[in-house]
């Protein structure tokens, strides 16, 4: 959740951030037993009547369970970074290390390498049981990871550290244009969150993500498949060079199900897990793909990216509103200077936090959308290629439930507030229901 990545960073790069892996939404079958209801028929039967999403009494009250649990440490994480963040700001912690940093040096650059990364840095090792907990414990309690203690600590890690790198730049860009600007200087930062994005996005494939999983091209061991979904793609007009499908070795770490679109320009591809290409048929992994070759040929990337920053720029403009009445009103009591203060950064971490909070149901609104696009032009991408789309599509929802352990029926607050994708008993009830006009998918 929030924790350390709450910084300026949380709602200026999220949607990049959050839009790396975006699959069809959790859902299980273990792999070594079969799917529950496989629908077979011939293109030219009629079509099965609707079965929606069917889990036994046991494996539903399982994702229950696993559910509640997830939702519980959300709003556990959420609640421990406000508190984290008031604490140090009405302590002045602030300001203790901004008078260290100035016997260092007067310069504002140093400030920030001192300040930002001491209290981030305290307020991760303070999340870090919550985070061990929902990140580790519960995935092992369910039978979901596979990875070691060792591992996870690693990514842990490695997460901290990159998310450090790029707070120490965006506190220092943060003051340095605050200071120059202080009425506009919010509208600064917020410009300079679009190349920024942007170019992120562009090596998020490069860079950041091979730090965590080992990825390669998905022609390397399933010839066959690439040789269909280049099908499927001719048959639509579309095309997508096989150098950028991918496979993500996750079964090194999870037993999760997934694939996603990530990248920008020419960094740009599809990357599916090697966990669901085990799990699911051959046309299960066409639906899936169909459902990411939407995201990729129907720019979604791009079109979430606008939309979250125009979100992030309404917010941005509230949060620094806040941000000027609470130093004018508590700043002299809390040992704050100004707005261009860099002891002030807890106080702007905990409104940042709150803003992140109370945006994330837009932000998820709007990525609900994308992703039922996708699944519409999955439906029509694979229809003549796939005997069955529908009941293909719905099988792999079945299966993607089953195994991620999804939620059966979450409650209408939990999906406004928490979920990017519909819920799985409605994206399987769509596939089964959905009859594409023509097939050619609309771009």
């Amino acid at each position: 959740m929030v924790g350390v990545a709450v910084l300026l960073l949380s709602i200026a790069l999220s949607p990049w951030l959050a839009a790396a892996p975006r699959l069809a939404a959790p859902a299980q079958s273990s792999a070594t037993s079969p799917p529950s209801h496989a629908v077979v028929r011939s293109p030219t039967s009629p079509p099965a009547p609707p079965v929606g999403y069917t889990l036994t009494p046991a494996q539903r009250a399982r994702a229950l369970a696993y559910a509640h649990a997830q939702y519980r440490d959300y709003f556990l994480a959420v609640a421990l970074a406000l508190a984290i963040y008031f604490l140090f700001w009405v302590l002045q912690v602030g300001a203790v290390l901004r008078r260290r940093a100035r016997k260092i040096s007067p310069r504002l650059f140093v400030q920030c390498l001192i300040v930002t990364p001491l209290l981030l840095g305290a307020a991760a090792l303070v999340e870090w049981p919550l985070d061990y907990h929902s990140s580790f414990v519960l995935g092992h309690r369910f039978g979901l990871s596979t990875e070691s203690f060792g591992a996870w600590l690693a990514d842990w890690g490695k997460s901290l550290a990159l998310e450090l790198i790029a707070a120490i730049f965006l506190v220092w860009v943060f003051y340095l244009l605050v200071r120059r600007s202080p009425r506009r200087g919010w509208f600064y930062f917020w410009c300079l969150t679009l190349p920024l994005g942007l170019c992120i996005a562009l090596v998020e494939p490069y860079v950041i993500e091979p730090l965590f999983f080992k990825f390669t091209p998905l022609e390397q061991k399933h010839p066959v498949l690439v040789e269909r979904i280049e099908q499927m793609l001719h048959h639509a007009g579309l095309r997508i060079p096989p150098s950028r499908i991918f496979e993500m070795d996750a079964s090194a770490k999870t037993r999760e199900l997934n694939a996603y679109v990530s990248g920008l320009g020419p960094s740009k591809r599809v990357v599916v897990w090697n966990t669901t290409l085990h799990a699911l048929s051959a046309d299960e992994v066409l639906e899936v793909l169909g459902h990411e070759t939407g995201h990729y040929v129907l720019h979604h990337i791009v079109k979430e990216f606008i939309w979250d920053e125009l979100v992030a720029l309404v917010f941005f403009w509230l949060g620094f509103r806040v941000f000027e009445w609470a130093l004018a009103r508590w700043g002299p009591q809390t040992g704050l200077e100004g707005t261009g203060d860099v002891a002030s950064l807890p106080l702007v971490l905990l409104i940042l936090a709150l803003l992140v909070f109370f945006s994330d149901p837009v932000v998820n609104a709007i990525s609900r959308h994308y992703e039922h696009q996708a699944d519409k032009f999955a439906l029509q991408v694979t229809e003549g290629v796939v005997p069955n789309p529908n009941a293909a599509e719905a099988q792999a929802f079945q299966v993607l439930g089953e195994r991620d352990l999804s939620d059966p029926d979450p409650s209408p607050f939990i999906r406004f507030w928490l979920y990017s994708h519909p819920p799985i008993a409605d994206r399987i009830r769509f596939a089964e229901t959905y009859r594409p006009a023509s097939t050619a998918p609309a771009r």
